[in-house]
């Protein structure tokens, strides 16, 4: 039998006596367990899974009822057998006051034992049975609840009844999912066939994709309401709701979501997802899904995996709406051409580009080349794909800049930071330049020795050092030292740390040679400069 048995009685022969009946029965448990009494018994139910009980009543220190009495509350699946040298019906009766099915007299007959067993493994089984019927029960209710929810909102977004109080759909889906008074957002997820069907995964993995596009897309956090459901007319679109008391928050959700979504899946299954995305509206109906499915239609003149906004459509459709810089860049990136991916991004960004749209082709480019870089082959982006995609899907950082400078410039950093650790960058003698003096930026405070930066960039350390100078009007020296000052200064401006804390923080160890460097540059002691600056 594959149950464990555990026979408790002060006896040893009996308990020996029992295990040799068994085998001889041929009902020998999966595993036996002895105790002396019920404390004994107690301890062993901790340690291992128990399904049936042989214990005797009469034992010393706890008798056989009152270990029952507290094993049942704990482990309440367990079956009992009750063994007594006594037919006293007193014992009888609590015993089946209990729940025990089998109250057997010593000595026990063969007979007698094997009913027993045989009585309390049906019971056992019955339990299981039952155990099982109410899991597919319960989860029968819960696929169907689910299935239902997921046709009413396909059945919102398809008919054109206008929302009112008296619509019992509408309110259905609100008590499972808030869409009442609230900034809605309808977005249709084209799982792309053409990037799937020819690796790991082909059309019959459908079911499974989508699946799994539905639980990575629920895990990823975020600040509004969501949810997603199958698109019951095209087994290759997921459909996901975005609600929020924000309408201005909607966007930059579904951006940062969705962008890490399908990053996810590219990276990790090689599949590539496409969203189509409507304009945000208050009430959830056919005309989001119209929106939704007319954005993701963009996918045919400029792409799949792409996020595609509604309201973007008309940017999009001009011609001036820079497609094959942006096919270009991605090919630099690859190549790891620094010197084209600088003009590109300039290009891209130009003042005279940006002053013919709003703030919106901003975001459209800039959610477009992170795209990009998220998918880059052979970049810091593909090998370092934890630190790389924080960094590029922060996209509060897009609200922080002061001018198009900034921006191209930071864009521009961000690229070459994922290009650089490759080692082997396409660039000439001025681009190496521009990389050794982002690596100057970064690394400022640290011991950076002319040899070792030269031998960084595959130069020779003399020319190194000319080809510095002749780009930035500095040698390498000086650049370092006048960038440290400028931290340095502005150090002793906005915090409170002492000129020895401040020496440090800035790349310089000894901070009496930092004193003489800083008057030398200035002409006044670092505290002079704090009290006539602060």
């Amino acid at each position: 039998m594959n149950q464990s048995m555990l026979i408790v009685d002060d006896e040893e022969l009996i308990r020996q006596g029992i295990i040799a009946r068994l085998e001889y029965l041929d009902l020998k448990p999966q595993a036996v367990y002895e105790a002396e009494n019920g404390f004994q018994a107690l301890d062993i139910l901790k340690k291992h899974k128990v399904d049936i009980i042989i214990t005797d009543i009469r034992m010393a220190d706890m008798d056989g009822l009152t270990l029952i009495n507290k094993t049942i509350p704990l482990y309440p699946k367990i079956q009992f057998i009750i063994l007594s040298g006594y037919a006293e019906f007193a014992y009888a009766e609590q015993a089946i006051r209990l729940g025990v099915k089998a109250y057997l007299l010593k000595p026990i007959s063969n007979d007698a034992l094997k009913k027993a067993i045989e009585d309390v493994l049906q019971k056992l089984e019955e339990g299981e049975q039952l155990s099982r019927t109410v899991s597919e029960g319960a989860r029968s209710i819960i696929e169907k609840k689910s299935y239902i929810f997921e046709k009413n909102i396909n059945d919102l977004l398809r008919t054109t009844e206008i929302y009112t109080e008296k619509n019992n759909v509408y309110d259905t889906v609100d008590k499972e999912f808030p869409i009442k008074n609230k900034w809605i957002l309808v977005c249709i997820i084209n799982i792309d066939g053409d990037s799937y069907e020819q690796k790991q995964f082909g059309y019959k993995d459908i079911d499974l994709i989508q699946f799994s596009v539905k639980n990575v897309f629920m895990e990823l956090k975020t600040h509004c309401n969501r949810t997603i459901v199958n698109n019951l007319v095209n087994v290759n679109q997921l459909i996901a709701v975005l609600s929020s008391d924000r309408e201005d928050s909607l966007r930059k959700e579904a951006e940062w979501l969705f962008n890490q979504l399908m990053n996810t899946f590219w990276k990790k299954m090689g599949i590539s997802l496409t969203v189509g995305i409507s304009s945000a509206k208050n009430i959830l109906s056919a005309e989001c899904a119209k929106e939704a499915q007319e954005a993701l239609l963009q996918r045919m003149i400029h792409g799949n995996s792409n996020l595609y906004f509604y309201n973007d459509i008309k940017l999009l459709s001009t011609s001036n709406f820079p497609s094959s810089e942006l096919n270009m860049l991605r090919q630099y990136i690859e190549r790891h051409d620094a010197g084209n991916i600088e003009f590109l991004i300039n290009e891209i960004f130009s003042d005279e580009q940006i002053k013919k749209y709003n703030i919106s082709y901003i975001r459209i480019l800039w959610v477009r080349i992170i795209g990009i870089l998220l998918k880059a082959e052979n970049t810091a982006f593909s090998k370092d794909s934890k630190h790389m995609e924080k960094l590029v899907l922060n996209f509060e950082v897009l609200d922080s800049f002061q001018s198009l400078n900034e921006l191209r410039s930071y864009l521009y950093s961000i690229i070459l930071e994922g290009i650089q650790t490759t080692g082997d960058i396409d660039i000439n003698s001025k681009n190496k330049i521009k990389l050794s003096i982002k690596y100057i930026n970064d690394n400022y405070n640290q011991d950076i020795a002319i040899n070792e930066l030269a031998d960084k960039f595959n130069m020779s350390p003399n020319y190194f050092s000319a080809v510095f100078k002749r780009e930035t009007g500095q040698t390498t020296v000086n650049y370092i030292k006048d960038l440290r000052l400028k931290k340095a200064c502005d150090y002793l401006i906005h915090s409170g740390k002492s000129v020895v804390e401040i020496s440090k923080e800035v790349g310089y160890e000894d901070s009496q040679y930092f004193f003489k460097v800083f008057k030398k540059a200035t002409g006044q002691t670092p505290l002079q400069y704090r009290k006539l600056n602060k």
